[in-house]
C-alpha cells in the first residue's frame, strides 16, 4: 500500500498515512480533519533531500493542485539534482567486483603459488559481499 501525505486541517501537522482512508487526526489528542495532498511517499522523500523547510514544501502541494505539468517538471529537476548530488560523492574509479558490481573489496595475501608450490608474495582481491576471488 503506497504512503500519502496528509496535512491535518486543526493543527497543521504533517501526516505520512498508509491508510489512504483515514480522515481523522487521532496522534496527539488533536481530532482534527485530515486532507490529503495527493503527495506519495517517494515524492515528499525527493523534497525533503531538497529541502527540509515546510514553506517549500507546502509551496510543492500548492503547486501539484495548481499546475500539474510545471510540478512534474521540478520534480523530475530535483531527482536529477539529487541523483547528480549522490554521483558526486561516490568513487568513480573504484575497484568492483566483475561478478557482483561491489566496491567492497578486500586484498588478501596468497600463501602460496600453484605453479610452483611454494610461497608467494602475491595477493588476491576478494569481494566480501560475494566471495568471488579475482
Amino acid at each position: 500500500m503506497k504512503t500519502v501525505l496528509k496535512i491535518c486541517k486543526k493543527c497543521g501537522m504533517r501526516i505520512g498515512c498508509c491508510d489512504p482512508d483515514g480522515d481523522i487526526h487521532t496522534g496527539g489528542g488533536c481530532g482534527g480533519e485530515l486532507i490529503d495532498t495527493g503527495i506519495s511517499s517517494d515524492e515528499l522523500d525527493v523534497m525533503v533531500k531538497v529541502s527540509n523547510d515546510s514553506d517549500f514544501i507546502d509551496a510543492m502541494i500548492e503547486l501539484k493542485n495548481k499546475d500539474i505539468i510545471e510540478y512534474n517538471l521540478k520534480m523530475s529537476q530535483f531527482k536529477a539534482q539529487t541523483a547528480q548530488y549522490k554521483d558526486m560523492f561516490s568513487v568513480p574509479n573504484a575497484v568492483r567486483c566483475p561478478k557482483c558490481g561491489s566496491t567492497n573489496i578486500q586484498i588478501v595475501p596468497r600463501k602460496w603459488s600453484v605453479l610452483t608450490g611454494y610461497m608467494t608474495n602475491k595477493t588476491d582481491r576478494v569481494c566480501v559481499n560475494c566471495k568471488h576471488k579475482f
